[in-house]
């Protein structure tokens, strides 16, 4: 008819007797301009997958460093450093939990944030389990000699310590891994011996006679939380402390299961409402095997 008409891209796409044929330029062009990622969400969402993808991505764009740009004063938290040897457990969750929350908020507040982690050489525990490996070579610390032992633990370290490390990125930990430190780093056992040698000289650290959880095998004392506990069939034993002004034969019965302890008494205590014991408050009574020392008696309920 002559008369002038527009047509649309995709009718433009189109042959005159409905074919399709090849869109032009413009059309593909707008097409891809309009068309939306083809991104299919899984039914579920999977936090082990997208949590380690995210974390990966803030520690590698630097997000947990310190910003040089930002204008508040300088907020510095030190990760109390957890057993390079270990699993992390309800403790350190809590502190990692705490601390992140205190440094994410420091980082909104504008400071210059830093959470520096690390990790402790746990010397025993590590000795402990480098010797279990050497037990079952058919070799042992003494067999290998100094250096060549601080060798295998180093080695160990290398190959074993990065686990906790691994967990406490999974908790979510925001501290800035790229000054990551371990106690037995140089700078650090430097500061270390000088802190010892500063104490020392001002009489603040000694050493002294005390009970101690010795290990005949490592041949070195261990802390509380490396000793594994058992119940043991005991027994409950009975003395006689003789009231030293009295010459009747007078005495206050005491039990105990641990009477090696009894040459270190500096009091007996008795509950004030017994009937049984309170005439004794405010007399002495005389130690067994002591040789005549005596001691006060004191109320406690």
């Amino acid at each position: 008819s002559g008369a002038a008409s527009s047509s649309s891209p995709a009718e433009a796409a189109s042959s005159s007797n409905g074919a399709p044929s090849a869109p032009s330029a413009a059309a593909a062009a707008a097409a891809a301009a309009g068309a939306r990622p083809n991104i299919q969400l899984p039914k579920n969402f999977d936090p082990a997958e997208r949590e380690q993808q995210l974390y990966k991505w803030w520690e590698e764009s630097g997000f947990f460093a310190p910003d040089p740009a930002a204008t508040g004063p300088p907020f510095t938290i030190p990760m109390p450093p957890p057993n390079v040897t270990g699993k992390l457990h309800m403790g350190h969750a809590m502190f990692v939990t705490l601390q992140d929350v205190m440094a994410r908020y420091a980082r909104m507040a504008g400071k210059q944030t830093l959470w520096l982690p690390g990790t402790d050489h746990a010397g025993i525990a590590t000795q402990n389990v480098v010797e279990k490996q050497l037990e079952a070579e058919g070799s042992s610390r003494a067999g290998l000699g100094r250096e060549a032992f601080e060798a295998r633990v180093w080695q160990w370290k290398e190959q074993y310590g990065g686990f906790i490390t691994g967990q406490l990125r999974r908790l979510g930990a925001s501290c800035d891994w790229s000054r990551q430190r371990f106690t037995l780093d140089q700078g650090l056992s430097d500061a270390v011996a000088e802190a010892f040698v500063q104490l020392a000289d001002k009489g603040l650290v000694y050493r002294g006679a005390y009970m101690v959880n010795w290990s005949p095998r490592l041949g070195t004392a261990v802390s509380d939380l490396e000793v594994e506990y058992s119940e043991e069939p005991g027994h409950l034993f009975f003395f006689k402390y003789p009231l030293a002004d009295s010459d009747s034969g007078e005495f206050l019965p005491v039990a105990t299961t641990r009477p090696e302890t009894i040459l270190g008494d500096t009091a007996v205590a008795v509950n004030p409402a017994d009937e049984r014991f309170r005439a004794f408050v405010g007399r002495r009574v005389t130690v067994p095997m002591s040789g005549g020392r005596t001691v006060p008696v004191i109320a406690d309920d």
